[in-house]
């Protein structure tokens, strides 16, 4: 299949592909259907982002050897929201009635697809999305349906590893934006299930970059245990300041950060021992996962992350849907996806009636001695925990 390559469209970047199919042979003289979303390539929170977008990538691939969609190629299209909730409204305005795509794929990043649901939903178009938080997912966009782990659910399986080892006490550090703010909220119900009690809470503007006073404050409290509702720079920056102040307690871990190879790169010896939650994990025994963590390490030259994961999945997943109603009728789509269980390289996808997922869960994972080792559930840890926390 012919590949385009990167080209400058209204002053974002659009990468035009060739889109996985279904089987059939794709025929050259049928136009093709074409996928939009907008991708962070550029800004803060790119390097997760840019995960996601190569596991739209693979998945373009295989399944364009597959033959395509509907005996018709596939091109994405696929602009640089650089990170910003009105370029992407912009973008998707565009996607929708200026480039007239025929299905649309998700954003990176809460913020940025709340700010594109309503638009979604007006015109009516599915589009699986990668925002983790549960409000979008209760009836009132019913085009969206979430192809990634519930916000609430991602620091669950670090809680109960906390409280196995006979922790108790928790300090809470929380960036001010949704998808933190709502993780916070599942740490904290988790944390009361689990008889543990949260002694500092604290929330910071996601422009924080000296976080010594904040770790101080945490620290007077005497935690057992120090979370991060994060993205990667904030978790670098608390890592950096608790190291400085030489603050003690028995485990650090945080969300988003300690998952991207960059963590470690960026951190060196500070990263040994921090811990972190995982959706995806490349030792999983998940359906495909040997075969997808050799082709994505071929192309990319890395191993792929949870954010590569889902959306090599949630691509995959909405090729199937289309697949199986034989046309490119948006109801019909979103009613195949909402009855659709499915073994994906990401776990079991399933969901609510309202869109909500059910299937997906989360893992922990540990820095140690410079890569990620999985270590929760032992059933599926790679290397024993280490445990507490060692000297700075």
């Amino acid at each position: 299949m012919r590949r385009r390559s990167l080209a400058i469209l209204a002053g974002a970047s659009a990468l035009v592909s060739a889109f996985p199919g279904a089987g059939r042979k794709a025929r050259a003289e049928e136009p093709p259907i074409r996928i939009g979303c907008s991708i962070t390539q550029t800004g803060p929170y790119a390097a997760p982002a840019i995960f996601e977008l190569q596991g739209y990538q693979l998945a373009v691939e295989e399944v364009n050897r597959g033959g395509g969609l509907l005996g018709r190629r596939v091109e994405i299209v696929v602009y640089d929201d650089q990170g910003n909730p009105s370029t992407a409204v912009q973008l998707y305005q565009k996607l929708i009635y200026s480039d007239k795509v025929d299905l649309l794929l998700s954003p990176y990043e809460t913020d940025l697809m709340s700010a594109v649901a309503p638009i979604v939903t007006r015109a009516r178009i599915v589009m699986p999305s990668l925002g983790a938080n549960v409000d979008a997912f209760q009836g009132q966009y019913p085009y969206l349906i979430q192809a990634i782990t519930q916000t609430p659910r991602y620091m669950v399986p670090f809680v109960d590893l906390a409280a196995t080892r006979g922790y108790k006490t928790i300090a809470l550090l929380i960036q001010n934006t949704q998808f933190p703010q709502e993780l916070a909220q599942g740490i904290e119900a988790e944390a009361k299930a689990r008889g543990m009690s949260i002694v500092f809470r604290a929330t910071y503007p996601p422009t924080t970059t000296d976080f010594s006073a904040l770790v101080l404050k945490a620290a007077a409290a005497q935690p057992d245990v120090i979370i991060g509702a994060t993205y990667l720079a904030d978790a670098e920056g608390i890592v950096r300041a608790a190291k400085a102040q030489n603050i003690q307690a028995k485990m650090f871990a945080f969300s988003i950060g300690p998952v991207e190879p960059e963590f470690g790169s960026a951190l060196g010896p500070a990263a040994e021992g921090i811990l972190g939650t995982t959706l995806y994990f490349p030792t999983l025994h998940t359906k495909g996962n040997e075969a997808f963590v050799a082709a994505f390490t071929a192309k990319f030259g890395r191993a792929p992350d949870y954010h590569a994961a889902v959306a090599y999945a949630s691509l995959k997943v909405l090729a199937a849907a289309v697949a199986k109603v034989g046309k490119l009728d948006q109801d019909a789509i979103r009613d195949a996806l909402l009855h659709m269980e499915t073994d994906t390289v990401a776990g079991h996808f399933a969901l609510s009636p309202t869109g909500l997922q059910i299937g997906y869960t989360s893992y922990v994972l540990q820095w140690q001695k410079g890569k990620q080792e999985l270590v929760w559930p032992a059933d599926q840890a790679t290397a024993p925990l280490i445990d507490p926390h060692p000297a700075w």
